[in-house]
């Protein structure tokens, strides 16, 4: 009754089988093919080779590194995943490498300590380069120069000094 029930690569793994099956050969097959225990290696692999994706989080970015953590080494305490396993693994996994080392350079004892300094990191970058990009519109804005001689509140086309020198050379002698 079990065989009916399943279906896709399970069904397909079990048909493989020669002979008849126990229920406990049954199971011990299926625990192999789709048990945490048997996929230990995948998932040590994957929390070593993990990458922050586009557009997630560094809180999301934990949370799938935690849970990779405790099916890559279940055996481990919490404390023991996250000390030698889940934090390095953040550092190396975060998009922005400048990020990582300022978070590295802290010495975090805990994955939340460094997902903090991130979040404390990552808000002062986004501050300062917002500041910078105001500071750029600021100088891109054409301000209104005097020319010498000319009056303040008289624009440089239309009476400078230079200007009514030039239009007295050119102008023709009176008398």
């Amino acid at each position: 009754q079990l065989m009916m029930a399943l279906d896709g690569s399970a069904l397909q793994s079990l048909q493989s089988c020669k002979g008849m099956l126990t229920y406990q050969n049954l199971v011990d097959k299926l625990q192999r093919r789709y048990g945490v225990e048997y996929q230990v290696e995948r998932y040590r692999h994957e929390l070593k080779n993990r990458k922050q994706k586009p557009n997630e989080s560094l809180q999301e970015l934990c949370d799938a590194l935690e849970t990779l953590a405790a099916f890559a080494y279940p055996d481990r305490t919490p404390e023991v995943r996250e000390s030698l396993f889940t934090l390095p693994a953040f550092t190396d996994a975060m998009e922005d490498k400048h990020l990582s080392f300022e978070v590295w350079k802290q010495k975090p004892a805990t994955l939340r300590e460094a997902l903090n300094e991130a979040l404390r990191v990552e808000v002062w970058t986004k501050a300062r380069q917002e500041r910078e990009r105001q500071r750029d519109q600021e100088r891109d804005v054409p301000r209104p120069r005097a020319a010498r001689g000319a009056r303040a509140d008289e624009p440089e086309e239309r009476g400078g000094r230079d200007e009514r020198r030039r239009g007295a050379a050119a102008a023709p002698p009176l008398g």
